[in-house]
């Protein structure tokens, strides 16, 4: 059984004087509705340009794999600039939760906070993260990036038990 989906409002701005590339994890790799092929996000690496983030990268475990699932992303954190017609992805950072030990952590946020302080509005999704889609220019940058992630009071299924989200 598939479990409820529900998917994160986009942060960012997706340029219209650029062409955009848009990215969509769950139906490129998932191959979502047909199939449902991610079991979890193993890894993200963030590359950072000036005082922003630049680009995104997201390794899945796919469901035809055996390797144990300890650790997953269960939320995703962030700023905007308050340009409220054009806002601009800022930071991002995740937060990681270890099945084995209990442990929640936090990765980033991505640049360093220290890097933009001023006319900046936070942002938080929390859930367990099974994909991202989003925008990216055409030169490449990331424009904008929202998380498709587990709904709700869905069922799981993803070997996770007394996990509060």
């Amino acid at each position: 059984m598939l479990p409820a989906l529900v998917i994160s409002e986009a942060v960012g701005y997706a340029t219209t004087s650029d062409p955009t590339y848009t990215f969509d994890d769950l139906k490129d790799v998932g191959l979502w509705p047909a199939h449902q092929y991610i079991k979890k996000v193993t890894s993200i690496s963030v590359w950072v340009g000036a005082a922003k983030p630049n680009g995104i990268e997201i390794t899945y475990q796919l469901s035809n794999t055996t390797q144990p699932s300890n650790e997953f992303f269960v939320g995703i954190f962030g700023a905007i600039n308050n340009d409220a017609d054009q806002p601009t992805l800022k930071r991002i950072g995740f937060i990681v939760y270890n099945k084995d030990t209990g442990a929640v952590t936090q990765q980033g946020p991505f640049p360093d906070p220290t890097a933009t302080t001023q006319n900046i509005v936070g942002f938080t999704s929390l859930g367990l993260i099974v994909g991202f889609s989003g925008t990216c220019a055409s030169n490449g940058n990331l424009d904008t990036v929202a998380v498709y992630k587990v709904q709700s009071g869905g069922s799981t299924n993803f070997g996770i038990s007394n996990l509060i989200l």
